[in-house]
């Protein structure tokens, strides 16, 4: 159970080699090195990684500008179209009111030229009549005088030939007979 004397020299022989062996010089040297390579490797990448946190920061900050510019730009951008919708629809609605007017005037002279040629020898009108003749040009255009029996106010009916109105309007002093010429004649057309 004990070990020779020879073969303990062989084990302590052994264990110097090994002893030897792991603090050579040379290995301590590798060590070193290597631990000095890791700790510049751990700079490099640290330097490396800040770097790339300022980029990212200045990317950051400069997209929040850029954003921030954006919507200001679209806003204004909305506004002006806004302003430009609104341009386009008032000049829509000045040229339909003007082809309403353009489509009446045409309507209205063909419809004045078939008075002028129709023929007035109407059995129901004297001949040398000229209310009468002006009661009939009304009632062509529409328009018909009636006495509120109540009131005793003259009153013009006067039904639209576009859309079907009847339009009831009091005749009196109080407005002169150009505006009222007027009046008659808007609502007529």
């Amino acid at each position: 159970p004990f070990l020779s004397m020879e073969h303990s020299d062989n084990i302590i022989n052994e264990i110097v080699a090994l002893k030897n062996k792991f603090n050579s010089d040379e290995q301590t040297a590798i060590l070193k090195e290597i631990a000095q390579n890791v700790r510049k490797f751990e700079e490099i990448t640290n330097q490396k990684s800040e770097k790339l946190r300022n980029e990212l920061r200045t990317l950051n900050r400069k997209l929040t500008t850029i954003q921030a510019s954006t919507k200001k730009t679209i806003e204004q951008n909305e506004a002006g179209f806004n302003d430009l919708m609104v341009k386009y629809e008032r000049e829509k609605f000045d040229l339909d009111e003007s082809i309403t007017q353009l489509d009446a005037e045409e309507k209205y002279p063909l419809e004045l030229e078939e008075l002028e040629n129709m023929n007035i020898e109407d059995e129901t009108l004297p001949k040398d009549d000229i209310t009468s003749l002006q009661l009939h040009v009304y009632r062509k255009l529409g328009i018909q005088f009636i006495e509120d029996e109540e009131t005793h106010e003259l009153k013009a009916r006067i039904e639209s030939p576009d859309n079907n109105d009847i339009h009831t309007l009091v005749i009196d002093d109080r407005h002169s007979q150009y505006f009222m010429t007027n009046h008659l004649w808007e609502l007529s057309t």
